[in-house]
């Protein structure tokens, strides 16, 4: 084998190399990109919430929980608007677990259920740490408090 054959091989070698590693990177700069929560909700839905705080007073744990289930068109239009204004994120966890289970809870869940019909056609939990289920994957929300905060201002 000649010595230019030689170095003509490790070209090819180290340009496959560069290629996988980009390769690599675009798929991991693909799969952790933000993703819209606008895109889990329509108007043609229902939308079905439950308020869900717990925590520790006076020695004794307690869990309290309101459901808003008779929401007006005005106010489904507000929590979709609403949606279009925050995005979630993947993390290594969306990939390995499928059980739908937080990380963390916090003392703050907040329940979403879009129906169509009958049909139950996606479940999103909020929890004020950041947390999020969505159909049973886990993802992580920027300013959840706030989201929260604001969810609820448009039901209560």
């Amino acid at each position: 084998m000649h010595k230019g054959e030689k170095n003509m091989k490790k070209a090819r070698y180290k340009a496959v190399v560069i290629v996988i590693i980009i390769l690599f990177l675009a798929a991991v700069f693909v799969y952790f990109r933000p993703l819209r929560m606008s895109d889990l909700v329509n108007d043609e839905q229902e939308i079905l919430l439950t308020q869900i705080s717990m925590g520790v007073q006076n020695g004794e744990t307690y869990m309290d929980s309101e459901s808003y289930n008779d929401l007006t068109k005005e106010q489904e239009q507000s929590i979709i608007n609403l949606f279009q204004q925050y995005t979630y994120r993947r993390t290594l966890s969306t990939f390995l677990i499928s059980d739908g289970a937080l990380s963390e809870t916090g003392d703050q869940l907040i329940d979403i259920f879009m129906y169509e019909g009958s049909e139950l056609v996606c479940s999103v939990i909020v929890s004020n740490t950041g947390s999020i289920s969505v159909n049973d994957r886990p993802y992580v929300l920027e300013n959840p408090s706030r989201f929260i905060e604001e969810l609820l201002q448009i039901v209560e």
